[in-house]
């Protein structure tokens, strides 16, 4: 199939238009990621909390937001799916943030060092998270000693828990003992959700929560940095190895020009940046190459077979040459990741993995004829006035 044939654009000879439309269009994603104080790093990057959730009916954002508020949490970024009666919750790293401690006071004389089981009354606030697998501090006094919850029973006709634990204590336990508990915030919101409020709850095995801690995050966002960069220059010496250095420069810079205005977009529509996106970026960055070296290869093609013909002309034949090819493959790739987006929610990082594609697409498209092109007309010009 070839859409386009025997076509004859003149595309290099109008590389200072694509030049100046590239430049505005990283100038304005500059400026808005400048007003926006960098990148909108998401949960996977900043750390933090991150809750996907079902109700068991449609929940609007107050009622949620009044949830949360009542636990001290504010300023929650939630984001409803109605017809699935889902909310995604996320809340970026703050100090409040961090595992919350509690001290529940144990219900009588525990028993000495060999005892592995204790009462704490269930009416106690936060009583309700202690739950097996739970590990917990059992402290009395200067003693202290960790240990894990094994069973989890209710006695006293309800009014309190008995707790079985994996260990013996290992220290003689009296009645000013207490249990400190380490509570995350993913495990505290999951407990407010199932109870609710009012008439609506989470649907209980319908939760799904991530936390990163903020230096987990740190080390990915570095992480990500360097697999984008060290993409770069592998491609850089390769292309050099397989083309020639100027081939390499103009691909390169497409490619840098690609993940720019793709950032800027995302800048400028407000997007997180999570280790999707980033997954996208290296898609749009193999994708973007992949459509340039065919536009090369024919290039170096042509290079041989009209040699005598004046430079300009070889580029702008091997890229009418390889059009049809370009359209195709682009139009049937943007067909799916448009499907994709438009079926997804905007919530879901599946929708923006699909937004950073369809992005990458065009631009990548657009790169291979406006700038890796043109950039290679203008390396072998200067090339051949330094020999003149």
């Amino acid at each position: 199939m070839e859409f386009l044939r025997d076509t004859k654009f003149d595309f290099v000879s109008k590389y200072r238009t694509g030049f100046m439309f590239s430049a505005c269009l990283i100038l304005i994603g500059i400026v808005f990621l400048i007003v926006h104080g960098g990148p909108n790093f998401g949960i996977d990057f900043r750390g933090g909390v991150k809750i996907e959730a079902k109700f068991d009916r449609a929940v609007t954002e107050i009622e949620l937001e009044t949830k949360l508020a009542e636990l001290g949490y504010e300023g929650v970024k939630i984001q409803l799916e109605p017809n699935e009666n889902k909310a995604f919750i996320s809340m970026g790293h703050r100090p409040e943030f961090q595992k919350q401690t509690y001290d529940i006071p144990v219900m009588g004389d525990p028993g000495d060092a060999t005892a592995k089981s204790l009462q704490v009354s269930s009416s106690i606030d936060k009583a309700h998270l202690l739950k097996p697998g739970a590990t917990v501090e059992l402290i009395d006094g200067n003693l202290q000693r960790r240990n894990e919850i094994d069973q989890v029973e209710t006695v006293a006709e309800g009014t309190a828990i008995q707790l079985v634990f994996l260990n013996e204590f290992g220290i003689d336990l009296t009645e000013n003992a207490i249990i400190q508990l380490q509570a995350s915030i993913g495990s505290i919101l999951t407990e407010a959700l199932l109870e609710g409020g009012g008439d609506w709850h989470a649907v209980p095995d319908n939760i799904n929560v991530t936390e990163v801690g903020p230096s987990v995050g740190r080390d990915l966002k570095w992480s990500a940095l360097w697999s984008v960069i060290s993409s770069i220059a592998i491609l850089l010496i390769y292309i050099s190895w397989r083309f020639e250095f100027r081939f390499a420069i103009g691909a390169i810079a497409a490619l840098v020009h690609d993940v720019l205005i793709t950032l800027g977009l995302f800048a400028v529509l407000s997007r997180e940046i999570n280790l999707p996106t980033v997954a996208a970026f290296l898609t749009i960055i193999g994708y973007s190459l992949n459509d340039t070296i065919v536009v090369f290869d024919r290039i170096r093609e042509n290079g041989i077979s009209l040699r005598g013909t004046e430079y300009v002309e070889v580029l702008n034949r091997s890229i009418n040459q390889s059009l049809s090819r370009t359209v195709i493959t682009s139009l049937t790739t943007l067909f799916v990741v448009a499907v994709i987006f438009v079926l997804s929610s905007s919530g879901e990082e599946i929708n923006t993995f699909a937004l950073a594609l369809i992005v990458g697409v065009l631009i990548g498209t657009y790169s291979s004829v406006f700038i890796a092109s043109p950039i290679v007309y203008l390396w072998q010009r200067r090339e051949q006035e330094a020999e003149a």
